[in-house]
C-alpha cells in the first residue's frame, strides 16, 4: 500500500508556478525604484566621504602652514630685536674693525633654512618668502660692507633701519595677519593650534 501511495504521490500532476507578479507593472516598476535607490545611495556616500576626505587635508594642510608662518614669524621678530640692538651698539658707531667683527650679530635661520625641505614652503604666499629672502640678503650685504669699511657708521645705519622699518611695519604686521587667519580657520574645525602647542 505504501509503494502505491508513493507511485500515486509522484505521478500526481505538480503545481503550476504562479507568474501573475512578474508580468505586473508594479513589480517591475517597485524592483526599477530599488535598484535607482541603491545607485543613488552609493553615489551619495561616495561623494559624502570625497568631500571628507578634502576637507580633512585642507585643515592639515593649513594646520602645518600655520605652525611653518607662525615659526618664521617668531624667528623673524626675534631677528628684528637683535639686529636694532647691533645697530645701536655697534653698526652705527665708529669703533674699531676686530670690534666690529667680533660682535657680528648672532641671527637665527633655524626655520628659514629648514622651510628649504618643507613641501609646505610652497604653499606660503610669495610675498613673505620674497621679502624674508631680501631681507637677509640686503642685511648681510649691510653687514659684510660695513665690517669692510665700504659703508659708513652713518651709511650703514641708515640702511639698516630702512630694513628693520619694513619687516617690522610692513612684513610682520602681514605675516601675523595671515597666521591669525589660519588660526580662526582652523578654531571653526575644533583644531586648538593653542592648546597643540602645549601653552595651555
Amino acid at each position: 500500500n505504501k509503494s502505491v501511495q508513493v507511485m500515486a504521490q509522484a505521478i500526481r500532476p505538480k503545481k503550476k508556478m504562479n507568474h501573475q507578479d512578474l508580468s505586473s507593472s508594479g513589480f517591475w516598476i517597485g524592483h526599477v525604484l530599488i535598484i535607482i535607490a541603491t545607485i543613488a545611495g552609493v553615489y551619495l556616500a561616495a561623494q559624502a566621504g570625497l568631500h571628507t576626505a578634502i576637507l580633512f587635508d585642507d585643515v592639515v594642510s593649513r594646520q602645518h602652514n600655520y605652525f611653518l608662518r607662525q615659526s618664521l614669524y617668531e624667528e623673524l621678530q626675534d631677528n628684528v630685536a637683535i639686529l636694532a640692538e647691533y645697530d645701536k651698539e655697534y653698526l652705527g658707531r665708529g669703533i674699531p674693525e676686530h670690534v666690529l667683527k667680533a660682535n657680528s650679530p648672532k641671527i637665527s635661520r633655524y626655520v628659514w633654512e629648514t622651510m628649504k625641505y618643507s613641501q609646505t614652503t610652497l604653499e606660503t604666499p610669495s610675498y613673505f618668502l620674497g621679502e624674508t629672502c631680501r631681507f637677509y640678503a640686503q642685511v648681510d650685504d649691510i653687514i659684510t660692507k660695513r665690517e669692510s669699511f665700504t659703508y659708513g657708521p652713518s651709511f650703514a645705519s641708515k640702511l639698516m633701519k630702512q630694513q628693520l622699518a619694513n619687516m617690522s611695519n610692513h612684513v610682520l604686521p602681514k605675516l601675523k595677519a595671515n597666521t591669525d587667519y589660519l588660526e580662526e580657520y582652523l578654531k571653526a574645525y575644533d583644531v586648538n593650534v593653542v592648546e597643540i602647542k602645549g601653552v595651555q
